[in-house]
């Protein structure tokens, strides 16, 4: 098995893990993640009109931003699909790599403005137990920022590598 097939299953595993098992930010017992956002879906559906008019969007601009999204929980197991198809492991990387740079951006810059602010709400849920997602502070972040951005980053370097 080559490099690249290796970093690509590599990839999608991590962004699993930074998707799904680790909080991407918040504090005990609310916490953002993939699976808070995947429990929002039928609300945001629902309730799509009200939320692209309170950040000042058309409601079908709203409906593309959320299969964006969609497509981000599962870009994970698709990045894994990548260690066949480096097409498929490119395009699938890019999803984790932008959100886990739009939540750097949300916290650390004003560059994105409300808009962002207001799709960092989407990942909002519960912590079940007071402990899953698994929340790691790292400064203003948590660890599910940084395994989403490094799940994203190993799958575009796989594209690049031998895939014997």
């Amino acid at each position: 098995m080559g490099a690249g097939k290796i970093l690509a299953i590599l990839g999608g595993l991590i962004t699993i893990l930074g998707t799904f098992v680790f909080a991407l930010y918040g504090s005990t017992g609310i916490v953002g993640s993939g699976l808070g956002f995947a429990l929002n879906i039928p609300d945001l559906f629902t309730d799509a009109e009200f939320f692209a008019v309170a950040i000042d969007i058309p409601v079908a601009l709203f409906y593309v931003y959320l299969i964006l999204f969609i497509i981000f929980l599962a870009s994970g197991i698709l990045q894994m699909v990548g260690a066949q198809s480096r097409a498929v492991g490119f395009i699938f990387s890019l999803f984790p790599l932008a959100v886990g740079l739009l939540f750097i951006l949300l916290v650390y810059t004003e560059i994105l403005g409300i808009t962002s602010a207001f799709f960092a709400f989407f990942f909002i849920g519960e912590q079940f137990g007071d402990f899953f997602p698994i929340l790691v502070k790292i400064g203003d972040l948590s660890l599910g920022v940084y395994l989403v951005l490094a799940g994203g980053v190993l799958g575009i370097l796989s594209v690049f590598m031998e895939r014997d």
